[in-house]
């Protein structure tokens, strides 16, 4: 039998870019695919989002060569510059591996981003196995060292 733990993560970062830029980062497909991936020898082997409520996203992620995790979800609440809320769910080779609801928030530092990122569910607080890393990735995306 296993049990299951119903969590919450909150991971906050400071991005050196507006909000602006690490808004359209999250919101432009093609950006995203760019970044959004779950560990620092992953690369994107697809990104599809239909950013507005009710939209979809699936992001495929993994080390080249491997087999893609699978990450899905709907956005359920969008605040332009503000506020993205999305049910997630990652899964390999078919298995669930946990399913959580994700609100990104984006908060204006004069001239800074501040990113933070809290999810929600059973099992959620693995997913700061996949976040972290994104997050470094992100700042890559976005210029930083």
């Amino acid at each position: 039998m296993t049990h299951k733990v119903e969590s919450t993560l909150l991971l906050k970062r400071l991005y050196d870019a507006q909000v602006e830029r690490v808004w359209r980062a999250w919101t432009d497909p093609a950006e995203l695919g760019l970044w959004y991936v779950a560990g620092s020898d992953h690369v994107v082997h697809f990104c599809e989002a239909d950013v507005r409520v009710g939209g979809t996203y699936r992001v495929g992620f993994a080390p080249p060569g491997k087999t893609p995790y699978i990450e899905t979800g709907r956005y359920s609440e969008i605040v332009p510059l503000k506020r993205l809320v999305f049910d997630e769910m990652v899964s390999y080779e078919g298995k669930t591996l946990h399913t959580s609801v994700t609100s990104v928030d984006f908060a204006d530092f004069g001239g800074r981003c501040e990113l933070s990122i809290t999810s929600i569910g059973f099992e959620s607080w693995r997913t700061g196995e996949g976040w972290t890393p994104a997050m470094e990735s992100l700042a890559k995306h976005l210029g930083e060292t």
